[in-house]
């Protein structure tokens, strides 16, 4: 793609370039935001932009061999929030002034490179301004590991000093004006002593970029440098340097000295060897007559202290997909407003939106996308897609989990392409979170980096990448946890082999040891995926004062919140934290199976929510006898009724049935 690039100067935002131009982006033009000319000083009290050294930045043009674009910063940081949506007179909109300008000036200009690692305030606000232009993010560094990036720079050959400290350890007499080579052993060893970070991403420290090979044409010769210290800085000095330069010719060296990390780490290559060297799977071919009817499940509803679960969402066929998907909405809206009183659609935590045909995906998106882009919002609920079959003339059916408190959830919504997972440039984010859930997108096998699908004929690789791919998510939103644990998982799969395969990656996974697992085989994935994953994540973050008590779990009262931990009834997996439990199981019989019946003897502090029940063609009972089993047993639940091609459990057994129960505890 045709890119411009955010250039602050600093070394993240002149490597991500590299990464870009190795990717196969074509870079047009550089872009700066700069402080206005009635500044005190260069060096701004900006949460978005380094300004310190801007005064040479016009020299980068000189250098790289492509125009500048730059633009007075006249806003402030009006909204401090990490989530950005538009706010008049906020410094973001100088951005958006900035990139409408090179725009103009470039109509093909597709894409931007941003030099974000961390940092979700800076990556929030550059895709919202990204999006509302219609302009890809580039972020190939966002969370990469620091102490790998930081020697990836150096390999590299840049030349890169401090120009500003401000973090612990950190002094001017010691360390402005040092390259990041000679400073390396120094940042690791603050790192290890007060946590800093590594690349300065807590605003410890920020770099001038001199040189750097496979970018620069010309490099900068720094002329004069003047310290300038903050003496009201307090316990960490805060100083920057106060710089001229000109520009010199150099020895050509249009190589890349970089290479793009691994497309599997280490746990997950060592995964995709171990299942690619087992003989594949045996099929049973034998062919299941469809004798479970597809009559309409009723709409439930199921109702906790923190969420409405309403289910199996219809519409009359229409001629357009899009009616149907918006008689849909407008379904659930009344709903919502009239028995809960809820008129915010970001309410919504979570989607299943089922398809009658994947080829209707495309259409099917553009109704969602309007649905929750009236006006655009940040963080839209996280959503799985399948194709399966659907009753009547039906095409789409939606089943959603709402937020009674739309305050509490919080989202993990990355649109920018990085080399960590897929971006989400569509109306759902990789993850909602609300109280003790994470309610995890559906990930399929996208090489994040190109955004393409990974290689259909291998299906080892599919089940791992994916499977990866929903660990980072997850990863991401509970940061501070070196083990994410999931409720349960879930692949979905668009053959039997491959159903057969990702359980076979779910049995040698370290992220899925213990976790309740099965397999269900759909008519389809998107993007013609051969699978896809999907689970609720757990977020231990979350660590409210309970009363909990489960007489069959003695040895883990007392230490609820520190694990999920779980529980094995013949073949039913409970899962617990918090306050929300899971039960787990496949069957071939429910009304007379143990596990189903071992549901409605729970202590009387276990309420249902919701019942999702996925049907393989050739089981006995219809949709609706299930959901006369169900209540003829007092539940009060949300039932969820999915018609598909097959169901397997963890062992890889077929099985007529697979069930996964919500519910939360009084």
């Amino acid at each position: 793609m045709k890119t411009v690039a955010l250039v602050s100067g600093g070394k993240d935002s002149c490597f991500n370039i590299i990464h870009c131009i190795k990717q196969g982006h074509d870079l047009i033009a550089l872009a700066n935001l700069r402080p206005p000319i009635t500044a005190q000083s260069e060096e701004l009290d900006s949460f978005m932009y380094q300004t310190v050294g801007h005064t040479v930045l016009d020299l980068y043009s000189k250098c790289i061999g492509v125009p500048i674009y730059r633009h007075y910063i006249t806003g402030q940081s009006v909204d401090q929030r990490l989530e950005y949506e538009r706010t008049d007179k906020d410094e973001t909109e100088d951005l958006y002034e900035l990139l409408r300008q090179v725009k103009d000036a470039h109509p093909d200009i597709e894409a931007v490179s941003v030099g974000a690692i961390l940092s979700t305030y800076q990556r929030t606000r550059v895709e919202n301004v990204c999006s509302r232009l219609g302009l890809t993010a580039l972020s190939y560094l966002w969370m990469a590991d620091q102490a790998e990036l930081m020697d990836q720079m150096i390999a590299s050959g840049m030349t890169a000093i401090l120009i500003k400290v401000a973090g612990a350890g950190l002094t001017s007499e010691r360390h402005l004006g040092k390259t990041i080579n000679e400073l390396r052993n120094d940042f690791f060893k603050l790192n290890a002593r007060y946590g800093s970070h590594i690349c300065g991403e807590g605003g410890e420290y920020e770099t001038l970029v001199l040189d750097c090979p496979g970018l620069f044409r010309k490099k900068l010769v720094l002329d004069h440098q003047n310290v300038i210290k903050d003496e009201s800085s307090g316990a960490s000095e805060v100083a920057f340097l106060q710089v001229s330069a000109h520009v010199e010719d150099k020895p050509n060296d249009d190589f890349l000295p970089i290479e793009a990390p691994p497309l599997f780490e280490p746990e997950f290559h060592d995964l995709y060897q171990t299942i690619k060297s087992i003989e594949r799977p045996s099929i049973d071919h034998e062919q299941y007559s469809h004798s479970s009817s597809l009559e309409t499940p009723p709409i439930s509803i199921g109702v906790s202290p923190e969420t409405i679960t309403i289910s199996n969402i219809t519409a009359p066929y229409a001629h357009d997909l899009e009616s149907e998907i918006m008689c849909i909405f407008e379904s659930l809206d009344a709903i919502l407003t009239t028995q809960f009183a809820i008129t915010d659609p970001y309410a919504i935590v979570s989607v299943t939106l089922l398809l009658s045909d994947m080829k209707n995906f495309a259409a099917a998106n553009v109704a969602y996308k309007a649905f929750f882009s009236s006006p655009p919002r940040v963080n839209p609920p996280s959503r799985t897609c399948v194709s399966t079959s659907l009753p009547s003339r039906s095409r789409v059916s939606l089943s959603a989990i709402i937020a009674r408190d739309p305050s509490a959830r919080s989202g993990l919504h990355v649109q920018g392409r990085s080399y960590w997972a897929p971006a989400n440039i569509g109306p759902y984010s990789q993850a909602i979170t609300l109280k003790e859930c994470i309610y995890l997108a559906g990930q399929v096998p996208l090489v994040p980096a190109q955004m393409v699908l990974y290689n259909s004929a291998d299906l080892p690789g599919q089940a791992v990448l994916a499977l990866q791919n929903l660990k980072r998510v997850l990863s991401a939103v509970v940061a501070d946890n070196d083990t994410p644990q999931l409720f349960y998982a879930i692949a979905y799969a668009a053959s039997e082999e491959a159903a057969l395969v990702a359980l076979r990656a779910a049995e040698f996974s370290n992220f899925l040891a213990g976790c309740a697992v099965f397999a269900i085989h759909v008519a389809g994935l998107p993007v013609g995926a051969l699978i896809e994953w999907g689970g609720i994540g757990v977020n231990e973050r979350y660590n409210p004062v309970t009363n909990y008590d489960d007489d069959d779990d003695d040895d883990n009262d007392n230490d609820l919140y520190s694990a999920v931990f779980r529980s094995v009834k013949g073949i039913l997996v409970q899962s617990s934290y918090g306050k929300t439990w899971f039960a787990i199981f496949t069957a071939n019989r429910l009304a007379l199976n143990k596990e189903f019946l071992f549901l409605f003897t729970l202590p009387a502090n276990k309420k249902f929510i919701s019942i999702a029940i996925y049907i393989s063609d050739g089981a006995e009972a219809s949709a609706l006898e299930t959901l006369e089993d169900i209540r003829t047993n007092g539940s009060v639940a949300s039932v969820d009724i999915y018609h598909v091609k097959s169901v397997f459990s963890k062992e890889g057994l077929r099985k007529n049935y697979g069930v996964i129960v919500r519910g939360y505890i009084e």
